[in-house]
C-alpha cells in the first residue's frame, strides 16, 4: 500500500528534519507506484528472465514561455547481464489517482496534455546487456497556451516472441518504463485555486491493513483538496485538532511527500496519529498552502465514542461543498475622497446548497509569510494599513443553489486625507444551508449515525469515531476570499531596509544556517526577490623571493536563489528570510552576501562573514 501523501505524526518534537527525509522516501514512492512495476510472461509454470533497468530522470520540470523550444534527455540502461531488450519509445498522457500517483493514460485522455508537444530522437531501440540509450526530447509550447501541461515519455519492453506451440496456453503482459514531463507556462491568465472537499476520519481497528501498520488504536486523518485552477500547484496540508469548544489542542502536518495536485484533479492528504485520540468532541481545523493569496480553509467537526465491546468502528467526517469567489484579487487604484463600486462572484460548485457570509477584515501576514487569521492577532494588528472598515458588502449574507452563483457588490469609501497603499481581506464563509446553526441537508445524512450526547474528552484512546456534532454547530465551514490592495493617489514610495544577518552551524546534519529580516518601510507592499551569495577568501600563494602582503580577494563558491517570495510584504512588515546550506565547504574563511529585489530604486545588501575550521 502506497500512500505518497501521507505523514505520520505522534510526536509534537518531532524535527523538520526527519519530516523532509519522509518527504523524500514518499518522493521515491510516488514514482515507483508506476514506474518500475514487475510484471511477468508465464508460459506452463515457467516464469521468463527478468530484465534489471534503470532510468534517469524519473522527472523532468520544465518552465517556458509559449513559442518557446526546450529540449531534455533521458537515459535508459539495461543493467542484466544476460538479457538482450528491444524498446519501443514514445509519449502519452498522463493523470493523477486519488492518492497522489501518476498514472500512464491513452492520448487524448488528459486535457493537460502536451505529449503532442514532444518530439523524441528515438522511436525504438535494441539494448544488449550493460548497454545504454540516450533519449532527446524538444518540446515546443505553441503560441496562446498558458497554464500547466503534463506527459509521460514511455518505455514499452516489448515482450519476448514464443514459440507457436507455446502461443496457445500463454499470457503476455507488458512492461512499461516513464519519466514523466511537467511544464510550466507563466501568463496573466493562470489560475492557481485549490479547495478542501471532504474530510474523513478512520479508526485503524475497522481495517487490518491500517492495524498491522500503526496500531489498533491508530486514527487515520484524510483531507481531500481539488485543485480548481489551470495549473499544478504544490499543497501543504496543515490540520489544527481542536477540542469540541474550539480550543487548540495541537497541530499536525496533514499529507507528505511533494504535495503536487495537476489542475482539475483531488488528491487525498493522509496522517495517522498512531496513539488515536481520547473519547470527546474534536474540530479538525485544516489549512492548506498551495502558493495562492491565502491557503484553503475548512472545519469539520467529529466524536470519538467509547467503544462498547458489541459496536464497530464507524468512519467519521464529511463531504465539503466546494465553492469559490472571483476574483481572487482586486487592484485599485483611486483618488482620496473617491466612492467606489466592484462586483465579486461566489459560486457554488456543488450539487447541495450552502449558506454563506461575507465581512471584510485587515489583511495581516506573520514573519514568515502565512495570512494571519487569528482574531486576537487582526484585532492587535496596527489599523494604519487597512481599509477594511471603509468596505461593506452587498448582500453580506446569502443562500445559494447548488450549481448557482451570486454576486456580492463591493463598495468602498476612502476618506478625503488618505494616500498610499491600503489593504483588505474579503472572507466568505460557507456552511451548508437549511439547519440549525447553519449545518446543512447534504451533511446530515453521514451525521444521522450518532446520537445522544458525546462524551467529554478524557479517558482512553481507542474510541468509535463517528461523524457528529455539537447542537447547533455546522457540519463543515468552508472559507474563500479576495485580497483587496488599494492605493490612494497616485505617489508611493518603495523603500525597506534588511537587519543584520544572522549566520548560525546547524552542525553535520543540518550545514549552515543564514538569516536577515526584510523590513519594508514604504507605503505600498512590495515582492522581494532573494539570493543568497557565498564566497571564499582568498590569498595568492607566495613565490619564492616575493611574500604577499596585499587583502585577498573573495571568489564566488556557490549561491542559494530564493527567487520571489509566496507572498507580499505589506507597508510597515517584515518577512523573515531564511537560508540553509548544507553542503561540506572546505577550510578556511567566507562570507555570504544577500541581494534583495524588491522593486526600489536600488537592491538591498547585506552581508556576514563565518569561518570553517579543521574538524
Amino acid at each position: 500500500m502506497i500512500l505518497p501523501h501521507l505523514s505520520c505524526f505522534d510526536s509534537p518534537g518531532r524535527s523538520s528534519h526527519d519530516t523532509s527525509r519522509a518527504r523524500r522516501i514518499a518522493l521515491h514512492a510516488v514514482f515507483a507506484s508506476i514506474l518500475i512495476s514487475t510484471l511477468v510472461s508465464c508460459i506452463f509454470g515457467t516464469v521468463q528472465a527478468q530484465v534489471s533497468i534503470s532510468l534517469t530522470p524519473l522527472l523532468i520540470e520544465i518552465a517556458g514561455a509559449p513559442g518557446e523550444t526546450k529540449t531534455f534527455n533521458i537515459l535508459l540502461v539495461n543493467e542484466s547481464k544476460t538479457a538482450t531488450s528491444h524498446f519501443r519509445v514514445f509519449t502519452t498522457d498522463v493523470v493523477q489517482k486519488q492518492n497522489g500517483d501518476y498514472r500512464v493514460v491513452e492520448p487524448g485522455e488528459s486535457k493537460y496534455s502536451c505529449a503532442k508537444w514532444i518530439k523524441l530522437s528515438k522511436e525504438e531501440a535494441t539494448l544488449g546487456p550493460g548497454e545504454g540509450l540516450s533519449v532527446d526530447g524538444k518540446l515546443t509550447i505553441p503560441r496562446g497556451t498558458y497554464g500547466g501541461r503534463y506527459a509521460a515519455v514511455v518505455f514499452e519492453l516489448a515482450p519476448e516472441k514464443r514459440k507457436e506451440e507455446e502461443v496457445f496456453a500463454s499470457t503476455e503482459f507488458v512492461q512499461r518504463f516513464a519519466t514523466v514531463v511537467e511544464v510550466s507556462i507563466p501568463a496573466p491568465r493562470v489560475r492557481k485555486a485549490v479547495s478542501i472537499s471532504g474530510f474523513t476520519v478512520k479508526a485503524a481497528a475497522d481495517n487490518p491493513r491500517y492495524a498491522a501498520a500503526y496500531g489498533k488504536n491508530a486514527l487515520i486523518l484524510i483531507g481531500e483538496v481539488k485543485n480548481e485552477g489551470n495549473t499544478h500547484v504544490f499543497a501543504r496540508g496543515f490540520l489544527t485538532l481542536r477540542d469540541g469548544s474550539g480550543k487548540r489542542l495541537r497541530q499536525i502536518p496533514l499529507g507528505s511527500g511533494r504535495g503536487l495536485v495537476l489542475p482539475e484533479t483531488s488528491v487525498n492528504l493522509v496522517s495517522v496519529l498512531p496513539s488515536g485520540l481520547a473519547p470527546g468532541n474534536y474540530i479538525a481545523d485544516i489549512a492548506v498552502k498551495y502558493g495562492g493569496m491565502r491557503p484553503a480553509l475548512a472545519k469539520v467537526p467529529f466524536i470519538v465514542a467509547a467503544s462498547g465491546a458489541e459496536v464497530k468502528g464507524v468512519e467519521g467526517g464529511t463531504r465539503l461543498a466546494p465553492f469559490n469567489v472571483e476574483p481572487t484579487d482586486l487592484d485599485l487604484t483611486y483618488p482620496p475622497g473617491a466612492v467606489a463600486a466592484r462586483s465579486i462572484v461566489v459560486e457554488n460548485k456543488s450539487d447541495v446548497p450552502i449558506h454563506v457570509e461575507g465581512k471584510a477584515l485587515p489583511l495581516v501576514y506573520d514573519e514568515e509569510g502565512e495570512l494571519v487569521q487569528d482574531e486576537a492577532a487582526l484585532g492587535a494588528a496596527p489599523a494604519e494599513w487597512s481599509c477594511a472598515d471603509w468596505i461593506e458588502l452587498r448582500p453580506a449574507s446569502m443562500d445559494i443553489r447548488p450549481g448557482g452563483k451570486q454576486m456580492v457588490r463591493f463598495m468602498i469609501n476612502i476618506p478625503k486625507d488618505q494616500a498610499g497603499g491600503r489593504y483588505a481581506n474579503l472572507v466568505f464563509t460557507a456552511t451548508p444551508a437549511g439547519e440549525e446553526g447553519g449545518a446543512g441537508r447534504g451533511a446530515a445524512a453521514s451525521s444521522a449515525g450518532a446520537t445522544g450526547r458525546a462524551p467529554s474528552t478524557g479517558g482512553s484512546p481507542g474510541g468509535t469515531v463517528t461523524s457528529a456534532r455539537s447542537r447547533g454547530s455546522p457540519a463543515w465551514t468552508g472559507e474563500a476570499g479576495t485580497v483587496v490592495f488599494l492605493t490612494v493617489g497616485k505617489k508611493v514610495d518603495k523603500l525597506a531596509e534588511l537587519t543584520e544577518l544572522k549566520i548560525e552551524d546547524g552542525g553535520p546534519s543540518v550545514g549552515w544556517i543564514f538569516s536577515t529580516v526584510f523590513k519594508n518601510t514604504g507605503t505600498t507592499h512590495v515582492k522581494p526577490q532573494v539570493t543568497f551569495g557565498i564566497k571564499k577568501h582568498v590569498i595568492p600563494e607566495s613565490v619564492p623571493g616575493i611574500e604577499y602582503v596585499g587583502p585577498g580577494s573573495w571568489q564566488e563558491v556557490d549561491s542559494i536563489d530564493l527567487g520571489e517570495l509566496d507572498n507580499i510584504v505589506l507597508p510597515g512588515g517584515t518577512r523573515l528570510l531564511r537560508a540553509g546550506y548544507a553542503r561540506a565547504l572546505e577550510t578556511g574563511r567566507y562570507m555570504v552576501e544577500v541581494t534583495v529585489k524588491y522593486g526600489g530604486k536600488a537592491p538591498l545588501y547585506v552581508s556576514g562573514e563565518f569561518e570553517v575550521k579543521q574538524p
